[in-house]
C-alpha cells in the first residue's frame, strides 16, 4: 500500500514544470537520449540527497530561512547562467551524436545542481517526508513510501526524455532556436523569481 501511494505521488509530480523540465527537454532535443538520461540521473540523485537529509533529521538545517537564502542565491545564479547560455546558444540539431563520458557527466552535474540548489525542492521533500511519517507508523513502510516516490519521479522524467526523442523528428533548427530562446527567458524568470522569494 505504501509503495502504490508513494509511486502515485511521484507520478503526480509531473505537474510541476520547473527549470529542470526545460533543461531536460533541451538536452534531449539537442543531444539525444543519453544526454537527457544523464540529466534525469542528476535530478534523481539530488532528490535522493534531499530524502537522505530528511531521513537523518537534517532537513531542519535546509529549511532555516538563512540557509535557504544562500541556497536560493546559488540556485538563482546557476539558473541565470543557464538562461543566458540558452539565449546565446546556436540551434544545431546533432544527428547520431556520440557523447563522451566527460560530456555526460556535465549533463549529470547540470541536472543535479539545478534541482539541488532550488530550496523549494527541499520544502516539497520535507512535506512528502512528514506525510509519510504521519501516514505510516513503521520505518520500513516510510522507506518503501519514499523509494516509491523517487521511482515515480524517475519514471516520469525518463518518459519525458523518450517522448522528446520521438518529437525530435518534428524539430527544425528554426524551431529549436525559438525553443532555446523561450527556455532562456523562462530560466531567467525562474532565476529572478527565486532570488526575489528568498531575499
Amino acid at each position: 500500500m505504501s509503495f502504490i501511494e508513494g509511486f502515485g505521488i511521484g507520478l503526480a509530480m509531473i505537474i510541476f514544470v520547473g527549470p529542470v523540465f526545460f533543461l531536460l527537454l533541451n538536452s534531449s532535443f539537442q543531444y539525444g537520449i543519453k544526454a537527457g538520461v544523464s540529466v534525469v540521473f542528476g535530478i534523481i540523485v539530488s532528490d535522493i540527497v534531499c530524502v537522505t537529509l530528511c531521513y537523518y533529521g537534517l532537513s531542519s538545517f535546509m529549511t532555516v530561512s538563512q540557509n535557504q537564502f544562500w541556497i536560493g542565491i546559488i540556485g538563482s545564479c546557476i539558473l541565470f547562467g543557464l538562461g543566458i547560455n540558452y539565449l546565446l546558444k546556436k540551434a544545431v540539431i546533432i544527428e547520431g551524436v556520440s557523447l563522451a563520458s566527460k560530456k555526460l557527466s556535465t549533463f549529470f552535474i547540470k541536472g543535479f545542481s539545478v534541482n539541488f540548489f532550488n530550496p523549494f525542492v527541499f520544502v516539497v521533500w520535507f512535506g512528502v517526508f512528514k506525510y509519510g511519517q504521519q501516514k505510516y507508523e513503521d520505518t520500513t513502510s516510510v522507506l518503501v513510501f519514499l523509494i516509491a516516490v523517487l521511482a515515480g519521479i524517475l519514471t516520469t522524467d525518463l518518459l519525458k526524455v523518450f517522448l522528446s526523442e520521438k518529437l525530435k523528428r518534428f524539430i527544425s533548427a528554426d524551431r529549436l532556436k525559438i525553443f532555446f530562446r523561450v527556455t532562456g527567458v523562462v530560466l531567467l524568470i525562474f532565476s529572478f523569481r527565486l532570488a526575489y522569494l528568498v531575499w
